[in-house]
C-alpha cells in the first residue's frame, strides 16, 4: 500500500485530469492481478465493488479508537489536525507513529491483502461482531509503517480518496493503462458493477 498510497498523493497534487490519469496508469500497469482488481476499486472511493452489497460497517469513532491504541496520540492534537484538514485520513496519518521494533514481523499491506481484510471485516457476525471488525481494523492499522500509507487507509475505510478523481477517470487510466478503447471500459462497467474486474479484463484483452 506504500505505492498506492504515494501514486494517490501525486495524483492529489495534479489538477490536470490527464496528468491524473497518466499517473495512475502508470500504477496499473506495475500491479499483478489481485491487487489491480483492489486498487481499481478503492480509487474509485469505495473498499467494494458497486454492485457488492457488504459493507464495513466502521464509524469514525471506532477507527479513532484503534487508532489510538496503537499510536497513543492525545485527542487535542487530533482535533486540530481534523480542524485544519476536515479530513480523519490525513488528521490521523499526521500522528502515525513509527514501528518501535522494525525487526519484529509485521504484516505486509498489498491492496490485495487489504482487500481480504475488509473481507473478513464484512463477514463479521454475530454477538461479538463489533470486537471482531476492531480486532481486524487493528491488524489493518498496525501495518501501515508509515503515515501517507495510514493517510490513504484510512481514506479508503471512510470511502473519500479526495485526490480529485472519480470512476470515470479511473476507468480512462485502465483504457490507457492496457490500451483499451475507452467506451469498451465503460461499458464493461457499466455492465459488471465492478471497476476491479472490469481493470482484469482490460489487462488480459477479455
Amino acid at each position: 500500500m506504500e505505492r498506492f498510497a504515494a501514486t494517490a498523493q501525486r495524483i492529489a497534487a495534479r489538477p490536470a485530469k490527464l496528468e491524473k490519469i497518466a499517473l495512475l496508469a502508470e500504477y496499473f500497469r506495475a500491479l499483478d492481478d489481485a491487487d489491480l482488481v483492489a486498487a481499481a476499486r478503492f480509487f474509485s472511493g469505495t473498499p467494494f465493488a458497486a454492485r457488492d452489497r457488504r459493507a464495513l460497517s466502521i464509524g469514525g469513532r471506532t477507527i479513532v479508537a484503534v487508532a489510538r491504541r496503537i499510536w497513543a496520540f492525545d485527542d487535542a492534537a487530533l482535533a486540530r489536525g481534523y480542524r485544519d484538514t476536515g479530513d480523519l485520513g490525513d488528521a490521523l496519518g499526521a500522528l502515525v507513529a513509527p514501528p518501535r521494533d522494525t525487526m519484529l514481523f509485521r504484516d505486509r499491506l498489498t491492496p490485495a491483502r487489504l482487500d481480504a481484510l475488509f473481507g473478513d471485516i464484512a463477514a463479521a457476525a454475530g454477538k461479538r461482531s463489533s470486537r471482531r471488525r476492531e480486532v481486524v481494523l487493528e491488524q489493518i492499522l498496525r501495518a501501515c509503517n508509515d503515515p501517507l500509507t495510514a493517510t490513504y487507509v484510512v481514506k479508503i475505510i471512510t470511502g473519500d480518496l479526495r485526490v480529485g478523481l472519480r470512476e470515470g477517470l479511473v476507468l480512462d487510466a485502465i483504457a490507457h493503462a492496457f490500451d483499451v478503447e475507452a467506451a469498451a471500459v465503460r461499458r464493461g462497467a457499466m455492465t459488471s458493477g465492478d471497476v476491479g474486474a472490469v481493470a482484469l479484463a482490460a489487462k488480459h484483452g477479455a
